[in-house]
């Protein structure tokens, strides 16, 4: 299966939305929290939207997705295209290499917020090399200082051994990204948890050794991060990361 997406992907985004509706209603909240500035959406890699709501993208004026999957295109515009005409947002789709051609798309829209969704996570498997992969996340990150952006992506994935009743208990954490460390708590004080990664691997019930996707410090310091398990099947599972960066905030280079 391309990792990027392809058929095989979007066949199986489709079959199993009723397994990660619990993924998709966190991402719907943190989502619906950012409060953009912008009118304008630009959304990179946003396969068919497969985990995104309409309601929230109905709340721009203009939405322009893209995605190196040809497949993406005529299946986001089936999925939210009819509720982006009912709002009058105009929806716009195209097939290409936005991470390669970031500066020429960032100049093309110079004014609209950028999302990147769950393609961060991936970039490691799109080089040959950790260092490549390092660098094209530094160089995302010194494009985006100034701009309007957010990011949904992988941080870690790796084996659990069942997803049944911790799924239904997954609550979201949030953290604060602060030069290199974080300040982790639960985003529901009512389920107790205890801070940072392990507790969180308690919960999910993980076991051997999860693979780092190398984005734990793609948002700059001071961003508020939202940690939001994704059981990818029953037993094998994604700990996404989303954050939303105000044009305000600085990138400080570790």
């Amino acid at each position: 299966m391309n990792r990027s997406g392809g058929l095989l992907w979007h066949a199986r985004a489709w079959r199993r939305q009723g397994a990660w509706r619990g993924t998709c209603n966190h991402i719907r909240q943190w989502l619906e929290q950012t409060q953009p500035n912008s009118r304008e959406l630009v959304i990179i890699g946003a396969s068919a939207g497969w985990m995104m709501p309409s309601p929230w993208l109905q709340g721009f004026e203009k939405v322009t997705t893209l995605d190196i999957d040809r497949w993406a295109a005529p299946l986001f515009r089936w999925r939210h295209g009819p509720a982006l005409k009912r709002s009058g947002t105009q929806l716009r789709c195209d097939t290409g290499d936005a991470i390669g051609d970031l500066p020429s798309l960032l100049a093309a829209h110079p004014d609209a917020a950028v999302l990147f969704d769950n393609v961060l996570g991936q970039l490691r498997f799109m080089h040959s090399s950790l260092d490549e992969t390092v660098s094209c996340l530094d160089m995302i990150k010194r494009r985006m200082v100034g701009r309007e952006w957010g990011s949904l992506h992988d941080a870690y994935s790796g084996a659990v051994r069942r997803a049944g009743r911790a799924r239904e208990k997954m609550v979201m954490l949030q953290s604060l990204q602060v030069d290199g460390a974080v300040s982790t708590q639960p985003c529901e004080a009512d389920l107790p948890i205890e801070p940072g990664l392990t507790a969180f691997a308690i919960q999910l019930e993980a076991e051997g050794e999860w693979l780092d996707h190398l984005t734990s410090q793609v948002f700059p310091a001071g961003t508020t991060v939202q940690h939001i398990a994704w059981h990818y099947s029953r037993h094998y599972c994604h700990w996404l990361q989303a954050g939303w960066v105000s044009s305000k905030q600085r990138f400080c280079r570790k």
